[in-house]
């Protein structure tokens, strides 16, 4: 320990006055008839200063996470600024302290390598000098008492040993208070924990009766918490058309119970997952009803199983006429019957292998180009090569509903620098959409015109259009087209289409009205190799 500064002996054992043990009686007393931490540190301080008569008492309490101390004084009217002051745990006399768990006498203060002079500058009363005591309880510090410059001019050996028994009886006072504090500070947290979760919460009490509940249970079951609490649980799930799901007396014997509840709502059906528990609320048995929102996973497993079913659909189709086709050929060639027409029987068959074969390539491509992994084979390629391509695939299905197809894509438009294979699956996918949802004996057009370093391709149908507001919705992966006809599809081809476009660095949108047909637009730009 540094020479301007010396212990204080604990031992032999302190004998107190009968003057002194009233004042620890009294002080102790004081202490524990309150858990406000400030409160019993602002007696602690109030006690000391008039029972040792200095001029100021500070009292520091140890934050172990921050490692810091946090000062209060009282110095007077002085006080007021180094309340709440924080000092790093191994600075001044009281860290000081706090590092070696004993108790320090100080007869010249300013002159000591330890002091920090923050509380005399913010007070502006001078330190001289300084007894300080540590606060411990179960052999941990939890705090620091200090006593500055004596009104008799200095500290004796029994004033110490006094101090310290203050300290040592602030000690079990300081800590209830701390434990206090910190059980509150939970509370608190709970509490808005609880009125913000995004889960609808209900506390419900033996008789069924709602004891609480938080803002979004409120917000599901239609009222506010003051109209709800004291309400009846039973009458609030029959307003909602929903039930527990599970005799009410065996919830009480369960550690938890989960369940699906459905809530009928003006907007729908709501599904929720529900967990019910008993639990202590108040003191008293409860249980408490937790809700998490599961409409939208509800709503993905139906469209997942409808996908299922639009994908086997789309497959086996195309699969069906090649099976077909197949065993007409094979019939035909063991009967040697010359009646049927082996080509067109193979051409249908070809065109439903190379309709498997699309859907099959865009399951795959989409999910490439989703990541970035597309690889694109880009080579120089003209926008009329690529239309022509495009309408002999879909040309048979055109002829099979007797409709007019229109062509106006110039010879003499700039080449694109694309990947020839997407770019033709694009314009592909667009007619064989057109054709599928124009009418029999309807107008189909493909056309492409050159506009600031692009060329936009248009796919233009006569067919039932679309309601305003679902344009975007049609690229999202798995999206349904369905007409008034109930005409459907997998919405795997749009997708892909918006994917592989995005990907060269183009858009690709629609313009539609309902009952007017659709003009789907895709612009690429022009770009030297």
């Amino acid at each position: 320990m540094d020479d301007r500064s010396r212990g204080v002996r604990r031992d032999p054992p302190f004998e107190a006055t009968l003057t002194e043990l009233t004042f620890l009686y009294e002080t102790s007393q004081l202490l524990l008839a309150t858990l406000d931490l400030d409160e019993v540190i602002r007696l602690l301080m109030s006690q000391v200063r008039e029972c040792f008569h200095v001029t100021g008492v500070s009292v520091a309490i140890v934050d172990e996470e921050a490692a810091q101390l946090v000062l209060q004084a009282d110095v007077g009217e002085a006080s007021g600024p180094v309340t709440g002051l924080r000092l790093p745990l191994d600075e001044g006399i009281a860290g000081l302290v706090a590092e070696s768990e004993a108790a320090v006498l100080i007869p010249d203060a300013c002159d000591h390598p330890r002091f920090r002079p923050v509380i005399d500058e913010r007070t502006g009363v001078r330190t001289e000098m300084v007894l300080a005591a540590p606060i411990t309880i179960d052999h941990c510090i939890i705090g620091v008492l200090e006593a500055f410059n004596p009104h008799a001019g200095s500290f004796d050996e029994r004033t110490a040993a006094l101090l310290a028994q203050v300290a040592d009886q602030a000690a079990p006072a300081i800590r209830n208070a701390r434990l206090f504090q910190s059980t509150c500070e939970a509370g608190r947290r709970y509490e808005r924990l609880f009125h913000a979760s995004p889960a609808p919460t209900v506390i419900i009490d033996r008789e069924g009766q709602i004891i609480d509940l938080n803002e979004k249970a409120g917000e599901v079951f239609g009222g506010t918490t003051e109209e709800l609490i004291g309400s009846s649980w039973f009458s609030v799930l029959a307003e909602a058309e929903a039930e527990i799901g599970i005799p009410w007396e065996e919830l009480w014997e369960r550690d938890q119970v989960e369940t699906e509840m459905s809530l009928e709502r003006s907007e729908g059906t709501l599904v929720y997952e529900v967990q019910m528990t008993p639990i202590e609320y108040g003191g008293r048995p409860a249980i408490e009803w937790i809700g998490h929102d599961i409409t939208e996973r509800v709503e993905l497993e139906r469209m997942r199983d409808d996908l299922a079913q639009m994908i086997v659909h789309d497959l086996r189709n195309p699969l069906a006429n090649v099976v077909s086709s197949l065993q007409v050929i094979h019939t035909a060639v063991l009967q040697e019957d010359e009646t049927v027409s082996l080509l067109d029987v193979l051409e249908m068959a070809m065109r439903s292998s190379d309709r498997l074969h699309r859907l099959i390539d865009s399951l795959l491509d989409i999910r490439r180009l989703e990541l970035g992994k597309a690889t694109l084979n880009k080579a120089l390629v003209g926008a009329k090569p690529l239309a022509q391509e495009a309408v002999e695939l879909v040309l048979p299905l055109i002829k099979k509903k007797r409709q007019k197809l229109v062509v106006n894509v110039p010879g003499e438009l700039p080449p694109l620098y694309v990947d020839r294979d997407l770019t033709t699956r694009v314009l592909t996918n667009l007619l064989d959409n057109a054709a599928k949802f124009t009418p029999a004996e309807g107008t189909i057009s493909i056309e492409a015109v050159q506009e600031d370093g692009a060329l936009v391709f248009t796919v233009s149908d006569n067919g039932p259009g679309m309601a305003p507001g679902t344009e975007e919705q049609l690229f999202e992966a798995f999206t349904r087209l369905e007409n008034a006809r109930g005409t459907r599809g997998t919405g795997l081809g749009l997708s892909f289409c918006k994917l592989a476009v995005e990907a060269h660095g183009g858009e690709i949108w629609v313009e539609s009205e309902l009952g007017e047909g659709s003009h789907f637009k895709f612009r690429l730009p022009v770009e030297d190799r």
